[in-house]
């Protein structure tokens, strides 16, 4: 027997246990720091190696100069993003790289941080320690490493999300719908989960997110000449709808590189109707969601794990550095799993196949024996899509059920998991 649980110190005293999960916490802040002055370093010495940071900062100032920003020909900054996000850009562009690339990575670390906080204290169901916590943290920074490091913006997107669905919960329908169509103007997909989200609140939300949306188009009118804006919007709706939405890069992962590796050729008009069935499928999951738990907190969870597993498998323009939205969903679904030992196996995959096989170098490794591996990352969403529905949905008939039944339900759970 673990000599640890004939401890009473270390099990039945609160203040002990409250301490050593401070300090955990504070650790894994510092971790997190760490990787900001890790980060900063490289921006000193090397701000244009594997960073997306000069893209947008490029991006800025083609912005200022009435230059096309989406002719990757001629400036081949690869940039995609909205004019509005070019022109809010502009506050890092103005500044030296190396400075710019360290305040913009010290915002997206930041914002991150305090998004994995929120989910813990405000959307995830249950009750969390201040060790459980820090276990989340370090857990979702193995995972988020990679994307912060190249200077991605995903981790604002995530965390903009993450603040929208808080906002939701609290009731605060403006904020929600502001963060929301900031999350749009930065990378468009965002949108799947405003549509979700507006499944549940269609009056509420939907005629905010609509209103948003339009008034953070109005920015870039108010710095350059209308025809050019104009021509900028012109061009940007050009990109997303010419041959770039088809185009395959080498970066992307998704069902579409599932079915490469396995040598199944798919056309592109099937594949757009399987986007559109798993977001018809996601969309009744959420409804049914709604209809079914009492609790906000299981529905959130529920309705952004629905969202990050939609995108990551079959949503537009997944790439590698876009799997930075699975590690807090994976990372909480391993912790879980072990807390409430639940589908553990599940969990454990999906973590694994997510965060350390699903890198590059991990990845090339196995090239010369798993020429499949560049499917690693995206197989890895189909068991934590499967965990987060059968854990949703149970908790979710547990909140249907009275007080009473659920003590009845926990005791035989207890019972069942000591036998």
């Amino acid at each position: 027997m673990n000599q640890s649980s004939q401890n009473p110190l270390f099990f039945k005293s609160p203040l002990v246990e409250e301490s050593c999960g401070v300090l955990w916490l504070k650790r894994a802040l510092i971790l997190w720091a760490v990787l900001w002055i890790a980060v900063s370093v490289k921006f000193v010495l090397q701000p244009e190696k594997k960073s997306v940071y000069p893209c947008f900062a490029d991006s800025s100032i083609n912005w200022w100069a009435d230059r096309n920003l989406y002719d990757n020909e001629e400036y081949k900054t690869g940039f995609r993003y909205s004019p509005t996000f070019a022109l809010a850009f502009s506050i890092f562009a103005v500044l030296p790289a190396s400075l710019g690339g360290i305040l913009w990575t010290a915002l997206n670390i930041s914002l991150l941080v305090l998004a994995l906080r929120l989910l813990v204290k405000e959307i995830f169901p249950g009750d969390w320690s201040r060790f459980q916590e820090a276990g989340f943290l370090i857990l979702s920074l193995a995972g988020c490493t990679r994307a912060i490091w190249s200077a991605q913006s995903n981790s604002l997107v995530f965390a903009l999300a993450v603040f929208a669905v808080v906002s939701l919960k609290k009731e605060r329908w403006w904020s929600a719908a502001f963060l929301l169509a900031a999350a749009v103007h930065i990378k468009l997909w965002p949108a799947a989960l405003a549509l979700l989200l507006m499944a549940r609140f269609p009056w509420k939300l939907s005629p905010r997110f609509a209103a948003a949306c339009a008034f953070l188009v109005i920015p870039p009118f108010l710095t350059r000449p209308l025809p050019v804006v104009l021509q900028q919007y012109q061009n940007w709706y050009g990109l997303l709808t010419g041959p770039y939405r088809t185009l395959r890069q080498g970066g992307l992962r998704d069902a579409y590189t599932i079915a490469e590796q396995f040598g199944t050729y798919v056309d592109d008009r099937v594949y757009t109707l399987l986007q559109l069935g798993m977001a018809g499928l996601a969309l009744l999951w959420c409804i049914r969601l709604a209809k079914i738990s009492d609790s906000m907190q299981t529905y959130f969870t529920g309705v952004l794990t629905t969202w990050v597993c939609w995108q990551l498998l079959v949503g537009p323009g997944t790439e590698r550095l876009t799997f930075l939205l699975a590690a807090p969903v994976a990372s909480w679904a391993l912790i879980v799993s072990f807390k409430e030992q639940c589908h553990r196996t599940l969990a454990v995959a999906a973590w694994l196949m997510l965060i350390p096989l699903g890198t590059g170098g991990v990845e090339r490794l196995l090239l010369p024996v798993a020429s499949w591996s560049p499917a690693i990352l995206p197989l890895g969403i189909i068991p934590l899509m499967v965990w987060q529905i059968v854990y949703v949905e149970t908790h979710a008939r547990e909140d249907e059920l009275p007080a009473g039944q659920q003590t009845d339900l926990l005791i035989e759970q207890k019972t069942a998991r000591a036998a």
